[in-house]
């Protein structure tokens, strides 16, 4: 059940009405009921490993909280690497296999499709990765002595089924989430201004998606399904910058739906984006980008490996094994892993260039131009990888770049990409300069009907079989 469906809109509307009419003590296991139903709408098998995973975690919790021994704490956390290392690396892990020993059969596309035809091909749960760190996240707090309230299974268990955020976040923390549920009794119907926030946050949603995103993804196809040496090397420069912003409008459109639905049940889920596009070096993006998840693996992989508290040559190793992970985590195939290690590397070659002056080149417009020239010469090699169908297509792709070869019709459906663009933009200066906008708030009797029209012509103009959300596969 997609966000930008009538189906869903029909299922919040049924789950808000419900929500504020029965007695408040009942409302939180209608949420847990409405977001099991909500699950079970992509694959009704996974919602029982859904619930056996965050019941393994509460109760193993419970035992260490009892015993403090840290043990029970590393023997969780292994069987829950363990589980995500099954259901999402297996594939990958014979395959490296199977090129290093040189068996054909242990390549992935021979293993899954004997696999298949004997019906035990391992299927990945929907949102694995999002609630298998979400639900770690909850552990490693209480090990740590940071988070310390005491709750019931039934609470967290909506802390992670929560169905808002359950598919493809943001990825919340105990002291983010738990503390809303355990207060939901308390709470009152959104007011207007909450209401008219929640509403302008699913218009965006909608707008980015369907408006934005899915068009942009139709113009995307000749790049991502052709020969990057068919086109000309400018345009693989623009349709990858393409990539990024389709992306950026696919996957916050998300977390503004997410915000907005949330918001109209009473809860607050934290910002995920914030310009990223507008950043001066690649170290500002991910500060700019998902931000919950770059919060996630600085507070529970880089740190912990000491971080920037270390020797220079040691801090460039903890970047490096930490956006490995970041890359892992993404996807299960040799192009995410080469991501996330390129990534490690450009933020280590950025760290080692700041400690030696280069963020003190002149802050004057000559500079900055420069400084985001740069940033995007070096950044959008990389994103190559993260978009790309495998090792060869990319690697065209880069080689393209620089071919410097100019020569080659432009494809159809080029100008849809260059209008997405520009709605990334304006989203963009939005994002940026929120006080700037803040004036047209008192024009909200005329924008947020011409918002909701907006939103139909949406849902009906440019409905179709749907496209799921890109972050839907993680």
């Amino acid at each position: 059940m997609l966000f930008v469906t009538q189906e869903f809109l029909i299922f919040f509307l049924v789950v808000a009405l419900v929500y504020w009419l029965i007695p408040a003590n009942w409302r939180m296991m209608w949420l847990i009921a409405s977001s099991v139903f909500f699950y079970a709408t992509w694959n009704f098998v996974f919602t029982f490993h859904l619930f056996f995973v965050v019941g393994i975690n509460y109760v193993v919790m419970e035992i260490y909280k009892i015993h403090r021994k840290k043990w029970i704490f590393i023997t969780l956390q292994i069987a829950n690497v363990a589980n995500i290392g099954v259901f999402k690396y297996y594939y990958l892990v014979m395959d490296f296999l199977g090129v290093v020993l040189g068996a054909d059969w242990l390549r992935e596309s021979s293993l899954r499709m004997q696999d298949r035809l004997d019906g035990h091909e391992i299927l990945l749960p929907l949102a694995i990765s999002f609630y298998t760190f979400q639900i770690m996240s909850y552990g490693i707090d209480i090990y740590r002595g940071q988070y310390t309230k005491q709750h019931t299974f039934r609470e967290v268990f909506l802390f992670k089924s929560f169905f808002p955020q359950l598919i493809a976040g943001p990825i919340m923390r105990s002291s983010e989430l738990l503390p809303q549920i355990q207060k939901m009794d308390e709470f009152n119907p959104p007011s207007s201004q909450q209401t008219e926030r929640a509403l302008w946050l699913i218009i965006s949603g909608i707008v980015k998606k369907m408006l934005i995103a899915d068009q942009m993804t139709g113009a995307l196809i000749p790049f991502l399904t052709g020969n990057p040496a068919d086109f000309p090397s400018h345009l693989v420069w623009i349709y990858t910058l393409g990539c990024v912003a389709m992306l950026y409008a696919d996957f916050s459109a998300y977390t503004d739906l997410a915000r907005g639905t949330g918001l109209l049940l009473g809860f607050e889920i934290p910002l995920n984006f914030k310009a990223p596009l507008f950043m001066h070096s690649v170290s500002e993006f991910w500060r700019r980008w998902h931000l919950t998840f770059s919060r996630w693996i600085r507070d529970y992989i880089y740190i912990p490996l000491g971080g920037s508290h270390v020797p220079e040559y040691r801090n460039y190793i903890n970047l490096v094994i930490t956006f490995f992970i970041g890359g892992l985590w993404h996807g299960a195939s040799y192009t995410f892993v080469l991501w996330g290690i390129l990534t490690g590397l450009i933020l280590s070659a950025e760290s080692f260039a700041f400690r030696r002056g280069w963020k003190e080149w002149p802050d004057a417009l000559p500079g900055r131009i420069l400084r985001v020239a740069l940033t995007y010469l070096i950044f959008l090699p990389s994103t190559v990888f993260f978009f790309g169908k495998g090792m060869s297509w990319c690697g065209a792709a880069v080689v393209q770049m620089f071919s410097f070869d100019f020569s080659g019709p432009v494809p159809a459906g080029f100008n849809i990409l260059g209008y997405g663009i520009l709605g990334v933009f304006f989203f963009h200066l939005v994002d940026e300069w929120p006080e700037r906008f803040a004036a047209l708030r008192k024009y909200d009797r005329w924008l947020l009907p011409a918002g909701g029209f907006a939103l139909i012509l949406a849902m009906t103009q440019f409905a179709g079989p749907g496209k799921d959300f890109f972050y839907f596969q993680f």
